[in-house]
């Protein structure tokens, strides 16, 4: 991509966003509502309409992301459908209580079999900041260290090593994805308000991201990444929510990993400003002291 990115962003992008909206009217409900509350300083509401290469000169800070309170002992399923995950604290530490996954035989691929955890005893949660945007745990255990990253009524859960082998189960399992509600359990009026809740952060994304993009006007290389990640995140979130269950008609998954896109770009912004700020930061005086000068004759100290 070439220079041609930053002088004539107000022609590409608007054709980006375009072809963007288009896809996301494929999603239930992909209509206007009230932007949620929650951030504690964002971009005036004109930022939406203003063009790419406008620079938000405030100071961001980034909306808190979802608890994990927020998933404390409900039933968690892979996809809606597929095993148990469920989450309690414990004497103030956050603990899997149980955990069922399903996979295939190490020795006979073709073979289903399941792995149990908690059974025997809780496994803990051990905390690793918020390096997306949401807050992400991971489970302590050595053949399976699962990552959580805590959304609104769900975890998204990836694993380090790709797939988690038990051998003496004799089982692997992949148990990536987002573990969340049954499609069955949402109410119409839940239906309905995750709709306009859907349009509220496709338009927060959106305006972060051009935000984002704005403050990398000088930077070729960073605004050629924020705009190929950004470009991608449609396929990448229909390829994410495509098991879920009953998606179609409820779009919870899609939901879940708009927002999530978007504490991304919030936490992105946030840095950002935070960085600026320091290298502006006038460095510290240090007072020199004067050389003595020793007058003629005078004896020496």
């Amino acid at each position: 991509m070439s220079m041609r990115l930053l002088f004539f962003a107000p022609v590409f992008f608007p054709i980006l966003f375009a072809n963007a909206c288009h896809a996301q009217m494929q999603l239930p409900g992909a209509m206007g509502a009230p932007t949620p509350t929650g951030q504690s300083i964002a971009p005036p509401a004109s930022a939406a309409h203003r063009a790419p290469d406008e620079e938000y000169r405030g100071h961001f800070t980034a909306a808190k992301p979802p608890k994990i309170e927020g998933v404390i002992g409900k039933s968690l399923s892979l996809f809606g459908v597929r095993g148990a995950l469920q989450v309690e604290k414990s004497a103030g530490k956050f603990v899997v209580a149980r955990f069922v996954a399903e996979g295939g035989k190490i020795s006979h691929p073709n073979q289903l079999c399941e792995v149990s955890m908690g059974a025997d005893g809780r496994v803990a949660l051990n905390a690793l900041g918020s390096p997306d945007g949401v807050i992400r745990l991971q489970l302590d255990s050595p053949a399976c260290p699962l990552q959580f990253d805590v959304l609104d009524g769900a975890l998204r859960a990836r694993s380090p090593t790709g797939t988690c082998s038990f051998a003496q189960a004799d089982c692997r399992i992949d148990a990536g994805g987002l573990w969340g509600p049954a499609g069955t359990t949402f109410s119409e009026v839940q239906i309905k308000s995750m709709e306009k809740e859907r349009g509220a952060a496709e338009r927060s994304m959106r305006t972060h991201f051009r935000v984002l993009l704005s403050k990398f006007k000088k930077n070729k290389l960073a605004a050629e990444t924020v705009v190929k990640t950004q470009a991608a995140f449609p396929a990448e979130r229909a390829q994410a929510c495509r098991d879920y269950d009953r998606e179609e008609a409820i779009g919870f998954c899609a939901l879940r990993i708009t927002e999530a896109r978007d504490f991304y770009l919030q936490s992105q912004l946030a840095a950002e400003d935070s960085a600026r700020k320091s290298d502006k930061k006038p460095p510290t005086s240090r007072r020199i002291a004067k050389p003595y000068l020793m007058s003629p004759g005078a004896p020496p100290r």
